[in-house]
């Protein structure tokens, strides 16, 4: 009877540890509005370019093939087709998280390209490069962190939204992600 008792305590333990989410995983959450549709997206890429120490970030309510996500992080272009060649719903955003330089700082991010594409609603994707601290009603830099760098970690918190042709927007882009070890080959630029 004791060592059924111990199996099941060991098998029990043994589940528990399965199901424990891995220590510095990768993470991102997005709520949004887009095109006045809610969204809520769990799945995130990104991509450096390291002669600029620019990043862009990748999110979509859809997972990502293999190599839909090397093809990113090649080339920092985020794809608004799924890899069965479906719309996915989407929002990115390209930016230079130090100003340049490799320590990210939310003071140092002049320029943020967004770009936001709606499954099943052509007519509700945009595509707006918003200046900072000019645009801050629109998007706000909550918190941001980390090396942009290969290999660097990058976590931050992004905020806002606006109405576009009578359409709402609006997003709470939370993410804490390890940098590809390859640069892209381009991204954003930094203007240094």
């Amino acid at each position: 009877m004791k060592n059924l008792d111990s199996s099941r305590a060991a098998c029990l333990a043994g589940l528990l540890l399965l199901s424990a989410p891995a220590f510095g995983a990768d993470t991102c959450r997005v709520k949004a509005v887009l095109g006045g549709t809610p969204v809520t997206m769990a799945h995130c890429a990104a991509a450096i370019y390291e002669g600029e120490h620019s990043v862009t970030l990748w999110f979509s309510d859809s997972p990502f093939s293999a190599k839909e996500v090397a093809e990113f992080q090649e080339n920092s272009a985020p794809s608004d087709k799924t890899a069965d060649g479906k719309s996915r719903t989407l929002i990115h955003f390209a930016f230079c998280p130090g100003g340049g330089e490799s320590a990210a700082s939310a003071g140092a991010v002049k320029s943020v390209e967004t770009g936001i594409n709606v499954a099943g609603a052509p007519f509700s994707g945009r595509q707006w490069v918003l200046e900072l601290p000019k645009d801050k009603e629109i998007l706000k830099i909550a918190k941001l962190s980390g090396t942009a760098a290969p290999g660097g970690k990058l976590s931050g918190l992004f905020t806002g939204g606006k109405i576009s042709d009578g359409l709402k927007y609006s997003w709470e882009a939370a993410f804490d992600l390890t940098l590809p070890a390859k640069s892209a080959f381009g991204g954003v630029t930094c203007g240094k």
